[in-house]
């Protein structure tokens, strides 16, 4: 029987038990395993409104949840491990997607992880909303006996999320987040290229300027008056035309 209880727990665990999805717009609750899950809920009394509903891609979510590092009795350990992460945004996406300005998500998140003896489950409970297009992240717990006391007496414990009112004992760190108190994080998130950069604008040629037009050559008055003489010297013209055109030309200087 206690070799069956396990074996039970493990599917669990591996998300092995499915739901049936409901539309994205009226779903509540995002069911990976019997441990993991996300859902939609009131947020505390008070709290302002979330900039929800927000539509955020899987890989920003996953990559701000890979960030994510909690103090352990070892140290320092990812609070989530990748595939986990992965996991976790593709529901979250869809989740910000239809919640509401004033729902905040509550989720479960349960991952084995291998210690220094033995594997452990990994139980992360926790709070988020989006404001102003950045992860707020509460962490309520990171615990390790979640999926060994179910084993021992298949009884889900009492699961809190983390509060804006209450802080709780854990203590968080990402790289580029702002750590609102220890147990809150708030994170940014970079939206990868889904769209391939716009081709640049090409380079303006510059236009040729205008053709500056020829010089029009005048002949010189000197010149006028020498051809004037040589048109009636070959009797091209009559003396009084060859008399008054000069006077015309000398009215000129």
């Amino acid at each position: 029987m206690h070799a069956l209880r396990i074996a039970l727990v493990l599917a669990a665990l591996a998300g092995q038990l499915s739901t049936q999805a409901a539309p994205p717009s009226t779903r509540r609750q995002w069911d990976l395993s019997q441990f993991t899950w996300i859902r939609r809920s009131p947020a505390e009394p008070g709290a302002p409104a979330n900039s929800h509903p927000f539509k955020v891609s899987p890989q920003a979510l996953e990559q701000a949840l890979g960030s994510v590092l909690v103090a352990s009795p070892a140290g320092e350990e990812h609070l989530f491990d990748p595939g986990e992460a992965a996991g976790l945004s593709r529901s979250m996406s869809e989740a910000f997607e239809a919640a509401q300005p004033g729902e905040d998500l509550e989720f479960i998140s349960t991952s084995k992880r291998l210690g220094s003896i033995s594997s452990y489950a990994l139980t992360v409970t926790a709070r988020a909303f989006l404001v102003g297009g950045r992860l707020n992240l509460l962490l309520h717990d990171a615990r390790r006996d979640v999926a060994y006391a179910y084993t021992l007496d298949f009884q889900t414990p009492r699961f809190e999320f983390g509060s804006r009112n209450r802080a709780s004992a854990v203590a968080l760190r990402a790289e580029g987040a702002e750590n609102r108190r220890p147990d809150w994080l708030i994170l940014p998130l970079s939206v990868p290229l889904s769209q391939p950069l716009p081709a640049p604008a090409p380079m303006a040629v510059p236009l040729p300027p205008p053709p500056v037009p020829a010089p029009v050559l005048t002949p010189s008055l000197e010149n006028r008056l020498i051809q004037l003489k040589r048109l009636r010297e070959l009797n091209l013209i009559t003396e009084e035309e060859y008399a008054r055109r000069k006077q015309e030309l000398l009215k000129e200087l």
